[in-house]
């Protein structure tokens, strides 16, 4: 028997492996049938749940357009893209979301101010950049209000005037209150009214000043002027008012009469005392600002002079000339100079003081 096995084994051993795929494919038959079943379901589902297909254009003019202007990718407001991130910046060694938070990286312009007007604010030097070269920062358009980005919006341009003390030209005038004469009235026909009387007051310029009596040849004659008079020679001075008064010094009696004299110009009061032998008596000086010389200057210009007089009006241009406004010089103050546009005032500072050297007067 076992020299028979030996014999026939190979046949033995074909016999079992017969067996054994005859059995794996009876196997394999039963459950690709299952399979098959469960597909079937499946699909049944989905044609169910499907929605209907698209009915297909059959206008070729749309097609053609379709493929002649493909939709474009357009980058978002924030620097970002389908395939690029929105910018980060490095700051002390971390990444930083300028997008997260609320403190701006360059104070006090926000980090969405910058973004809505399409800057750069990876640029650490952007404020004092000028985009559209207008004549004005970044950092100034954003005080102002405008658009640095929008060629057709412009801050102030009286915004980029500055002057100091210096540039503003004054006229001293120095006047002694010498005396009062009482006159009487005539009339028409020359006949004298005893019941009126004028009262003229005497004024001399201790410095030479045009005589309007003289052809207006500067000297030094006495002036005569009456109450709502202006003083000859000197027409911004008017004589509003006159006190009389006395004052006792030593047991001597001496007259301290006041005059009062008001700058037309500017509204001021100067008072004037008649002069007198006292030691207390003293002489008054009335300034009065003639003109001053602004000093203009655009960013990315070189500066100019615009000097103006009192209550003239004067033109300012934009880099490209292509953008004037016009102001007039109203008048000066300790506050500083006003100007007047389109019926609004603004107020410029000097240069000197620790206030902003411009600011709007309402």
């Amino acid at each position: 028997m076992k020299n028979l096995l030996l014999r026939y084994y190979h046949l033995v051993l074909l016999g079992i492996a017969s067996v054994i795929a005859l059995s794996s494919a009876a196997f394999l038959i039963t459950q690709s049938l299952g399979f098959q079943d469960s597909l079937k379901g499946a699909d049944s589902i989905s044609k169910k749940e499907r929605s209907p297909a698209p009915t297909a254009s059959s206008n070729a003019v749309i097609a053609s357009t379709h493929l002649t202007q493909p939709v474009l990718w357009k980058t978002s407001d924030n620097g970002s893209s389908p395939l690029v991130s929105r910018p980060y910046l490095l700051k002390e060694g971390k990444l930083i979301d300028p997008m997260v938070g609320n403190e701006p990286l360059y104070p006090p312009v926000p980090n969405q101010w910058l973004i809505d007007h399409q800057l750069d604010y990876t640029d650490v030097n952007i404020l004092d950049r000028d985009p559209k070269h207008k004549g004005f920062t970044v950092r100034e358009e954003f005080l102002a209000g405008t658009d640095p980005n929008n060629a057709d919006q412009f801050p102030l341009l009286y915004t980029k005037l500055n002057f100091a003390e210096s540039d503003i030209r004054k006229s001293t005038y120095l006047l002694e209150f010498v005396g009062i004469e009482t006159n009487a009235v005539t009339d028409a026909n020359g006949a004298t009214d005893t019941n009126k009387v004028s009262i003229d007051y005497q004024l001399r310029p201790v410095q030479p000043l045009p005589n309007p009596a003289k052809g207006n040849r500067p000297d030094n004659s006495v002036r005569i002027v009456q109450k709502g008079a202006t003083v000859p020679g000197a027409p911004f001075l008017k004589m509003v008012d006159y006190t009389d008064k006395t004052k006792t010094i030593n047991d001597t009696e001496y007259d301290f009469g006041v005059m009062v004299l008001e700058n037309t110009l500017t509204g001021e009061h100067h008072a004037l005392t008649k002069k007198n032998t006292s030691r207390e008596y003293k002489k008054s000086p009335i300034e009065l600002v003639e003109s001053v010389t602004f000093h203009y200057q655009l960013t990315g210009a070189s500066p100019e002079d615009v000097t103006v007089e009192r209550g003239k009006t004067f033109n300012l241009e934009s880099l490209d000339k292509k953008h004037k406004e016009t102001y007039k010089l109203v008048d000066f103050s300790k506050d500083g100079i006003l100007l007047n546009k389109d019926g609004k005032n603004f107020t410029i500072k000097s240069s000197s003081s620790p206030s902003p050297s411009a600011s709007p007067s309402l």
